[in-house]
C-alpha cells in the first residue's frame, strides 16, 4: 500500500530560469487529499513532478513510485483512447502474442492483464460511457469534453492502489458524471491527490493542501478548511488591533518623554542662568543629561519602530480580499420587462424570462446546453460559435431577445496582442481611461496591469478583464450569458465572480455544474435543456 508523500526543499524553474516555486516542503497524507491554490501558482507542475513526468530543479519527493497522473487537458489531447487509459503497451503486446510474434518482454508486460481490454471497457461503462473495442483506437479529440474526461476517470479506476493524481477532474462533467466521479474517489483503496477548485468535490476530501509560496496541510474537508482559514484571519485581524494599540502606546510614551526632556532642559537652563552651581558641575550635568536624553530618545524610537514593524507585518499577513464591488445601475431590468422568449410547436406556451430572473440551464453532457446559448446569442446578433446547427438538436426554435446581451465563456477570449486598456476600449470606445482604471481596480487588478498585453495575463486576470469588458459594453447588457464560467477559475476568482455580479441588475442564464456557484449567483430557476429537444417551430426571429 502506498505511503504518504514527503516533499522536501522542492524547486522548479523553467528553461529560462524563471522560478515556478521554491523550497516547497510538506507531508501529503494518504487518503483523498485536495490541492488548492491560485491559478498560475504551479499546482499542475507540482503534480507532474510528483508523478515523475517533470524533473525538479532541486529537492526531493518520495513515496510517489508508480503514481498515475491524469491531465486536465485530456479533452484536447491527440492521443488514442488506449494510451489515455494507460493500456496501449499491454494491448500491443497482446496483439503480438495473438499473432505468435511475442517475446519474453511482451509476456512480462502482459503479466496477469490478459483481460485488460475487457476491464478497460467495463471501467468506461461504469462511468456511463459505453465503448466498443474499436473505440480504443480512436483519438480523444474525437470525443466531447465530458466523454474524454470520463475516459480519463476510467484510467483512474484502472490505477489500482497506486497514488492517483487528478488535475481538475470535474471540468466538463455533468451532474451524473460528477456523481460518478465522487463515487469513484470515495471507493478507491489507493490514495488520491486531486487538484480542484470544485467546492462540491472538495467537500468529500480528508484533508486540503493549500499551495501559495509554501504548502500548508489542513485536516478535514472544504468546509473545515474555510472555517480554519476564517479563524486564522480573525486572529490576524485581532493581531492588527493589538499592534495598533501597541503603536499608539509607544507614540504616546515618546511624546511624554519629549515633554519631560523639554521640561528638564528648561530647568537646567534656568539653573545655569542663576549660577546655582559651579560652572564645571553645571557643564558636567548638562553633558550627562544630553547623553542620557539621546539614549532615551534612541531607545524609544527603536520601540516605536518595532511596534510599527509589527503592525506592518500583521497587515501583510492578511490574505488579500477577492471580493469585487461594482456599481452597475444601467444594467437594471424592470420587474415586468420581457427579456427573452423561446417558442416552438412542441411547447405548451412560450418560455420567457421576465425581469432580472437568473436561470440555471441544466442537462447531461452533449444535450445541447452550449448550442442553445449560442442560438440565443445569434438571435441577439452575436455570431454563433462553430458547433452543431441549432435545428439538428432542437428543430427551429423561435427566439426573441429584447435587451442588450453580453457573454462570458470559460475561455475568457481576449485579443492577445492588445493591452488590457486597448482590449476593453476596442469594443467600448465610449469608455474613458479613468472609468476603465476604476473598474479594474474594483476587480482586484493591480496598478499597471492596464498596459500589460492580454496574452501575458494569468487565468484569473483574464477572467477579470473579460468580465469587465462585457459589463462595461455599450449599451449596457441586461442579459448576461455564462457558459461554465467557473471551470478555469481558482477559488479567489470564483469569489470575485460571485461578488462582482451582485451589482448586476439584469437577467442571467448560466451553465454550471457547481451547485454552490449557482446559489451564489442566485440562479434559483432551472431550465432542463431536454425540454426543448422536440422543438419544431417554423422560424428563428430576432
Amino acid at each position: 500500500m502506498p505511503t504518504a508523500i514527503t516533499v522536501s526543499g522542492l524547486d522548479c524553474r523553467l528553461g529560462d530560469d524563471t522560478e515556478i516555486f521554491s523550497q516547497l516542503t510538506a507531508t501529503i497524507p494518504t487518503g483523498l487529499i485536495g490541492l488548492v491554490g491560485d491559478n498560475g501558482i504551479g499546482k499542475s507542475t507540482l503534480a507532474k513532478i510528483l508523478a515523475g513526468l517533470l524533473p525538479a530543479a532541486a529537492g526531493t519527493a518520495t513515496g510517489t513510485d508508480g503514481a498515475v497522473y491524469i491531465d486536465q487537458l485530456l479533452p484536447h489531447s491527440p492521443q488514442r483512447v488506449d494510451a489515455a487509459l494507460g493500456i496501449a503497451d499491454v494491448r500491443h503486446a497482446l496483439q503480438r502474442a495473438l499473432h505468435g510474434d511475442a517475446d519474453d518482454t511482451d509476456f512480462d508486460r502482459i503479466g496477469d492483464d490478459w483481460d485488460i481490454e475487457e476491464r478497460a471497457l467495463a471501467a468506461t461503462a461504469d462511468l456511463g460511457l459505453h465503448l466498443e473495442l474499436d473505440d480504443l483506437d480512436r483519438r480523444l479529440s474525437s470525443f466531447s469534453g465530458g466523454q474524454a474526461t470520463r475516459i480519463g476517470l476510467a484510467r483512474a479506476a484502472l490505477a489500482g492502489e497506486a497514488w492517483l493524481i487528478l488535475d481538475e477532474p470535474s471540468n466538463n462533467l455533468d451532474e451524473d458524471g460528477h456523481a460518478l466521479l465522487t463515487s469513484l474517489l470515495s471507493s478507491r483503496r489507493g490514495p488520491t491527490l486531486v487538484i480542484s477548485h470544485d467546492r462540491t468535490l472538495l467537500s468529500h476530501v480528508d484533508a486540503i493542501i493549500e499551495m501559495t509560496d509554501r504548502l500548508r496541510v489542513y485536516g478535514g474537508d472544504f468546509d473545515d478548511y474555510e472555517a480554519m482559514v476564517a479563524a486564522e484571519e480573525a486572529a490576524k485581524r485581532q493581531r492588527i488591533v493589538d499592534a495598533k494599540k501597541s503603536l499608539e502606546i509607544e507614540r504616546r510614551q515618546r511624546i511624554d518623554l519629549e515633554t519631560k526632556l523639554a521640561r528638564a532642559d528648561r530647568k537646567a537652563a534656568k539653573d545655569k542662568a542663576n549660577n546655582r552651581r559651579p560652572k564645571i558641575v553645571m557643564n558636567g550635568l548638562a553633558n550627562f543629561a544630553e547623553k542620557s536624553a539621546a539614549k532615551r530618545r534612541g531607545d524609544k524610537a527603536a520601540d516605536e519602530a518595532s511596534a510599527l514593524a509589527d503592525l506592518d507585518a500583521a497587515k501583510d499577513s492578511l490574505r488579500s480580499s477577492s471580493s469585487v464591488r461594482l456599481d452597475l445601475p444601467e444594467t437594471t431590468v424592470h420587474l415586468s420587462k420581457r427579456v427573452l422568449s423561446l417558442d416552438s410547436d412542441s411547447l405548451d406556451r412560450p418560455v420567457e424570462i421576465v425581469g432580472p430572473e437568473r436561470i440555471r440551464l441544466t442537462g447531461p453532457n452533449g444535450a445541447g446546453k452550449s448550442t442553445l446559448l449560442a442560438a440565443i446569442m445569434a438571435a441577439s446578433g452575436v455570431p454563433m460559435r462553430p458547433g452543431p446547427p441549432i435545428d439538428e438538436l432542437f428543430g427551429r426554435l423561435a427566439i426573441r431577445v429584447s435587451v442588450p446581451l453580453a457573454h462570458l465563456d470559460q475561455q475568457y477570449r481576449l485579443p492577445e496582442a492588445l493591452t488590457v486598456m486597448e482590449a476593453i476600449r476596442s469594443g467600448n470606445p465610449h469608455l474613458g481611461p479613468h472609468r476603465v482604471h476604476e473598474v479594474l481596480a474594483a476587480m482586484g487588478l493591480r496598478a499597471g496591469r492596464t498596459e500589460q498585453r492580454c496574452g501575458t495575463l494569468s487565468g484569473g486576470e483574464r477572467f477579470r478583464v473579460a468580465l469587465a469588458a462585457g459589463l462595461l459594453s455599450e449599451p449596457a447588457p441586461q442579459l448576461l450569458i455564462l457558459d461554465e464560467p467557473g471551470n478555469n477559475l481558482d477559488l479567489s476568482s470564483l469569489e470575485a465572480l460571485a461578488t462582482g455580479l451582485e451589482g448586476f441588475g439584469g437577467a442571467m442564464i448560466v451553465i454550471t455544474h457547481d451547485d454552490r456557484l449557482a446559489a451564489e449567483l442566485a440562479a434559483e430557476t432551472e431550465w432542463d435543456v431536454r425540454e426543448f429537444l422536440r422543438a419544431k417551430a417554423v422560424g428563428l426571429s430576432t
